[in-house]
């Protein structure tokens, strides 16, 4: 199931968070983009998020 769209809590590091909304997600390779309230876009993989919400 795509994760586009879906609020998430993602790991910035060791010890810090960050909120925001998937923009892209591959989900042959569990890749996704995430951009923050701020603007700020992350990249990393499924296994360092925690979906808050779906999208609807």
């Amino acid at each position: 199931m795509s994760l586009k769209n879906a609020t998430v809590e993602f790991q910035t590091d060791v010890s810090s968070f960050g909120e925001g909304i998937v923009v892209a997600h591959d989900e042959s390779t569990g890749s996704l983009v995430i951009r923050d309230a701020d603007g700020i876009h992350w990249r990393g993989v499924e296994d360092h998020i925690v979906v808050i919400e779906h999208a609807r």
